[in-house]
């Protein structure tokens, strides 16, 4: 089976998707859970075959050679291209949190179809993959801040940067609860206020997890170069650096209004040891380095 890492088209350049009429949070709120969402990717990012995708984690897991730390870890910034492609850096921020105890994970991540104001939560009561299927907190979600205008569930629908966390997820924390959340435009003083909100309600033993990929289609040298400016910027925790930072250039972290609010989030709660955990481009899996695209793992933690 082949597996792509991204899309034939290029979904990870931060594209202006259709901006369609918006329901306010309130009638987002008000509509009852549906049906479990299904896969939309499996069998083109990671394994349709449950067996397969068991095996293929374990062998990411073990190979990452890190030692678990589930007790310190509030926050993981993780990649989402197609597993051959970025499972093994995304494995070694899960294997950092494996056996963690926690009560729900809020996943962050943009979209890359739509561009709205707010978040989108999910309509779905769950989330399958082929290991099975993961519990949305609706009720965590009821509680998420109003006062600003919010995208209806459709985001979700297709999104794969969420969705290819979530059997990592199963395989270090089991079927956990879990947020879905996508923001739909650029980081604003509203997501700080978000971030704050997060930080007075996420739980002890929570965890945030952020999707985001690197730079994109550069070429193996260029992308190192970039990439570890960017990731040298994201560990000094200076939001407004990393964010000019990024307005410079092309899409350095194309999941940045989300970086920019788990930063904030981790601010506020006072995680402030960051730790690179490991950085490749694609062309460590395709021998391919005219094109390339730039996965990192961070932990970021509060000792305990």
């Amino acid at each position: 089976m082949e597996y792509s890492h991204e899309y034939r088209f290029e979904l990870d350049q931060c594209p202006e998707g259709p901006k369609a009429s918006v329901l306010s949070v309130a009638l987002e709120k008000s509509m009852p859970p549906t049906a479990t969402r299904k896969p939309a990717v499996a069998g083109q990012f990671y394994p349709a075959d449950a067996p397969a995708l068991r095996s293929m984690l374990g062998d990411f897991l073990e190979s990452s050679g890190v030692e678990a730390a589930p007790g310190g870890v509030r926050c993981i910034l993780v990649p989402h291209a197609g597993y051959v492609y970025s499972g093994p850096t995304a494995a070694h921020a899960y294997a950092r949190v494996a056996g963690k105890k926690a009560g729900r994970v809020i996943l962050l991540g943009c979209s890359h179809r739509y561009s709205f104001d707010g978040i989108s939560v999910p309509f779905a009561d769950a989330f399958a993959t082929p290991l099975g299927s993961l519990p949305v907190d609706r009720e965590f979600i009821q509680q998420l801040p109003a006062g600003r205008e919010d995208y209806p569930g459709e985001p979700h629908d297709a999104e794969h940067s969420l969705e290819v966390q979530l059997p990592f997820l199963q395989a270090t924390l089991g079927d956990v609860p879990i947020v879905p959340i996508l923001f739909g435009g650029p980081f604003s003083p509203w997501h700080r206020t978000f971030a704050q909100h997060l930080a007075e309600s996420v739980g002890e033993g929570d965890l945030i997890v952020v999707s985001t990929d690197l730079s994109h289609y550069l070429t193996e040298a260029e992308a190192n170069t970039l990439d570890t400016q960017s990731l040298d910027t994201l560990l000094t925790q200076d939001i407004p650096a990393v964010l000019d930072e990024s307005a410079k250039v092309r899409c350095t972290f194309c999941g940045i209004t989300a970086v920019a609010t788990a930063m904030a989030y981790c601010e506020a709660i006072g995680a402030q040891v960051w730790t690179l955990l490991d950085y490749r481009t694609s062309a460590a899996a395709s021998g391919a380095t005219d094109k390339v695209v730039g996965y990192a793992a961070v932990s970021m933690e509060r000792p305990i």
